[in-house]
């Protein structure tokens, strides 16, 4: 795995130490989605969580299309950003 997924499981892993509700798993793939590519953004997640891969990758495919509430989404990236949200996005 390469150090910038690294830095992004790192990231996640302070943000959300005890994991992440499914409500954030989906506010996390809106919040990651314009920074990495569909199969990094995969990639990390699965490997993170302990996901199947193609199950992630189908949740990523379709995170632009899918409802979410923008309450979580603002709260998993105010979480994201007490955590070195703008320090991953310079390495990146």
């Amino acid at each position: 795995m390469s150090h910038y997924l690294r830095l992004t499981i790192d990231l996640l892993g302070r943000a959300f130490p005890k994991g992440l509700s499914e409500v954030e798993y989906f506010g996390v793939l809106a919040v990651l989605y314009p920074h990495m590519s569909d199969r990094n953004l995969a990639e990390v997640m699965s490997s993170w969580l302990g996901r199947d891969r193609s199950v992630v990758y189908n949740d990523v495919l379709g995170i632009d299309g899918r409802s979410l509430d923008q309450e979580v989404v603002d709260r998993v990236q105010q979480t994201l950003a007490n955590h070195g949200l703008e320090d991953w996005l310079r390495e990146a």
